[in-house]
């Protein structure tokens, strides 16, 4: 199989985790990124690498589970997966996704808290 790197979204804002009171203005600035970046929904298997960047906690509570930090990222890029059929709201199709990489980290100096996304699209041979 070959890889296609399809688009590389940077994501401004404090990365949230699932379940939290966070996660709608995260998942708001991942779509924006994704609207703002230009790809479209693409009917295909892919890859992902995830960078969150996350600023000190501010209280012993607030921790980062890694793949609490993914599912909700996923959930919000149904404009570069496209959506599920289901019934109610539509989901991203994020089953489509066959590869994860993901990595978290305080930001450097010049750096602000968010995320960087790097998708492809996974096409066989």
């Amino acid at each position: 199989m070959t890889d296609r790197h399809l688009v590389t979204l940077q994501v401004t804002g404090r990365p949230a985790t699932y379940a939290t009171a966070h996660e709608k203005p995260w998942k708001d600035a991942v779509r924006s990124a994704v609207t703002a970046s230009g790809v479209q929904p693409q009917n295909a298997r892919f890859a992902v690498r995830l960078e969150f960047r996350l600023a000190l906690a501010r209280d012993a509570n607030e921790v980062w589970d890694l793949d609490n930090l993914i599912s909700p990222t996923l959930n919000a890029m149904e404009g570069v997966f496209g959506t599920r059929a289901r019934r109610g709201t539509p989901q991203s199709a994020d089953d489509r996704v066959d590869r994860i990489e993901a990595a978290k980290r305080l930001p450097s100096a010049d750096e602000t808290v968010g995320a960087t996304i790097d998708v492809w699209v996974i096409e066989p041979d």
